[in-house]
C-alpha cells in the first residue's frame, strides 16, 4: 500500500523545513562554518587548524536575551481541585524543567510543539496525562488552507537506525483517527514505499477520540522565525574577523624577519637548491619538494636568509585594528537588525542612566511582551486540553508570567513618585513598575494614605541612588562587590525592619 496524499504532502513539508530549522540552530549553537574568499585562503588556514577554532558566539545574545525574560510564575484556573491536578501535571512531567527547555527551542528556532497524551489504565479510562516537548524537526503541523486557525493534522516522524538498515516512522494525527506508516531503507522522494504500520501488534489504523493532541508554539504565524535569524549574516562576518585575526596573532608575537641581498658580495660560496627551470633534466622538479625546499618561509619567527645580504629587517604584522575595529562594528549591526540593546552585548561598556535603558530596551521588551502572550495562550491550550482529559470541562487557565521588566532604579522610582503625584491611582503606577498585581495588593494593605506611600517611594529612590553610586565606585576601584553587597543587606534588611514595625 502506498502512501496517502496527506502523508506525502505532510511528510515533504517536514522535510523541507528542516535544513532551516538545523541552520538556526547552529548558529545558536556556534556551529557554522566560516566562508573563504579562496581555496588557498582556507588551505592556509587549515594547516595551522584555525578553520577549527571555537566561535566566539555573539548571534546566540539576541536569544538569551528573550529566554531570560521569559519565566512563568503561575499557572492556575477558579477550581482549586483543578488546580491540585495542574500541580500533579507538572511534577509528573517536569514540566517545571521541561518548559524552559520548550521556550529555548521556541525562540532558537522559531517552532516547538508541546504534545498532550492520556495514559489510560487498563479498564481504558485516562488516569494521567503525559506531556512532552517535541522540536519542529520531528513534528509539524498542517494548518486548513480555507482557515488557518484550524489544524488540519499533525505529523511525527523520526528515524530508527541508519543507511541501509534506517526504518522511517511516520503518524498522522487527525481529530477522529492515527493514520501510522513506515518506510523500511533510506528514504527517497522519487518512489513510493510507504506501508502500513503494524509490528507493534495495532492496527494502523487507531482510533482518536481525543482530537489533535499537539499544540503550537511559535514565534510568528504560520510558523515562527528564530530570534537570531537577522544575526546570522553579522556573526557570518564576524566569524571570519575573528579567525582571521588568530592567523596574525603569531605574527605580531614572532615577526617575520628578512636579510637584503648585496650583489657585489662573492656569491660562490652560496649553498641552495639545485634548480634550474631552463634545463630540461630539471623539468620534473618540484621546487617545493624534498629536494629543493625553500629557505622562505612563510611561518611566524623564519629569518628569510638571502645570500650575501647587505641589511636585515622586519615584516610589520597587520595591525589589530583593522580586524578589531570592523569586529565591534559587526557586532553593532547584530545588534540593529535583532533589535537587541548593545548594552547586552557590551556589559563592560559605559554605565547608562535607568531611564536610556528602559528606551534602549523598548524594542526588546515589547518582543518578549508579545511572545509571552503567543507562548500563554498556547500553554492555556495545552493545559485546558489536559484538564478535559481529566474530567474537567470548560476550565479556564491563566498563564502569568514574570514582568518583562522591573524597576529598581532610581530614576525609574522618582518617575513612580512624579505619577502619584499627578494623580495616577497608586496601585496602578505601583503595577506599571512590572510587580505583580497581587504583591503590590500586599504592600498596600499596610498603608494608610498616600503619604506614607510617598515616604517609602521616596526612600526607595534614595536606596536606587546608592546602588547606582556603589555600582560605579566598584568600576573605579575604591570598593569591592562584597563590601557593597554587605553594606545593602544592612541597609536593606534595617528598612524592611522598620516597614515591618510601623505597619498596623
Amino acid at each position: 500500500m502506498a502512501g496517502t496524499a496527506d502523508l506525502i504532502a505532510a511528510y515533504g513539508e517536514l522535510c523541507d523545513a528542516r535544513p532551516a530549522y538545523a541552520k538556526a540552530q547552529s548558529f545558536y549553537d556556534g556551529d557554522v562554518d566560516e566562508l573563504f574568499a579562496s581555496d588557498a585562503m582556507a588551505r592556509l588556514l587549515a594547516k595551522s587548524h584555525l578553520n577549527e577554532l571555537d566561535e566566539v558566539n555573539f548571534a546566540r545574545i539576541p536569544v538569551t536575551a528573550v529566554l531570560n525574560r521569559l519565566h512563568i510564575t503561575a499557572v492556575t484556573t477558579d477550581d482549586a481541585a483543578a488546580n491540585d491536578e495542574i500541580v500533579s501535571l507538572f511534577q509528573r512531567n517536569q514540566l517545571d524543567q521541561e518548559g524552559p527547555v520548550l521556550h529555548e527551542r521556541v525562540c532558537s528556532l522559531g517552532d516547538a510543539y508541546l504534545m498532550v497524551w492520556p495514559a489510560l489504565a487498563d479498564d481504558g479510562t485516562v488516569e494521567a496525562v503525559d506531556v512532552f516537548v517535541h522540536g519542529p524537526g520531528t513534528v509539524r503541523v498542517i494548518y486548513d488552507e480555507e482557515n488557518p486557525l484550524r489544524k488540519r493534522l499533525a505529523i511525527k516522524s523520526w528515524c530508527i537506525g541508519s543507511g541501509k538498515n534506517q526504518v522511517v516512522r511516520a503518524d498522522l494525527y487527525y481529530a477522529d483517527r492515527i493514520e501510522r506508516f513506515v518506510w523500511q531503507g533510506r528514504y527517497s522522494d522519487k518512489r513510493d514505499q510507504w506501508e502500513p504500520y503494524t509490528s507493534d501488534g495495532q492496527d494502523a489504523v487507531l482510533a482518536n477520540p481525543w482530537g489533535i493532541p499537539f499544540f503550537h508554539f511559535r514565534t510568528g504565524r504560520p510558523y515562527g522565525r528564530p530570534q537570531h535569524f537577522a544575526a546570522y549574516g553579522p556573526q557570518t562576518i564576524i566569524n571570519k574577523i575573528v579567525v582571521s585575526h588568530a592567523a596574525t596573532v603569531d605574527y605580531q608575537s614572532l615577526p617575520q624577519r628578512y636579510g637584503l641581498i648585496d650583489p657585489t658580495v662573492d656569491q660562490s660560496g652560496a649553498q641552495g637548491a639545485d634548480f634550474d627551470p631552463d634545463f630540461p633534466e630539471d623539468a620534473a622538479a618540484d621546487p617545493e619538494g624534498a629536494g629543493n625546499s625553500s629557505q622562505l618561509r612563510s611561518d611566524p619567527g623564519e629569518f628569510w636568509q638571502l645570500q650575501g645580504y647587505r641589511e636585515v629587517g622586519q615584516f610589520a604584522a597587520a595591525d589589530p585594528d583593522v580586524y578589531l575595529k570592523p569586529l565591534d562594528r559587526y557586532i553593532k549591526a547584530m545588534a540593529q537588525v535583532t533589535e537587541t540593546p548593545f548594552h547586552i552585548f557590551d556589559s563592560t561598556g559605559a554605565v547608562i542612566s535607568g531611564e536610556s535603558r528602559r528606551e534602549a530596551d523598548a524594542p526588546l521588551l515589547a518582543r518578549v511582551e508579545a511572545l509571552q502572550r503567543a507562548l500563554g495562550a498556547a500553554w492555556a491550550d495545552a493545559i485546558e486540553f489536559a484538564l478535559r482529559l481529566l474530567g474537567f470541562d470548560d476550565t479556564a487557565v491563566t498563564v502569568r508570567w514574570k514582568p518583562a521588566e522591573q524597576v529598581t532604579d532610581a530614576d525609574g522610582w522618582t518617575t513612580v513618585s512624579a505619577k502619584i503625584n499627578a494623580g495616577v491611582p497608586r496601585q496602578q503606577a505601583l503595577t506599571e513598575t512590572g510587580y505583580e498585581p497581587e504583591q503590590v495588593a500586599g504592600w498596600l494593605e499596610n498603608l494608610d494614605d498616600d503619604a506614607e506611600l510617598m515616604r517609602r517611594a521616596d526612600l526607595l529612590e534614595k536606596i536606587g541612588n546608592a546602588v547606582q553610586a556603589l555600582g560605579t565606585g566598584v568600576q573605579l576601584g575604591a570598593v569591592t562587590a562584597e563590601q557593597v553587597d554587605g553594606l545593602l543587606g544592612s541597609v536593606l534588611g534595617a528598612a524592611v525592619r522598620l516597614s515591618q514595625e510601623e505597619a498596623p
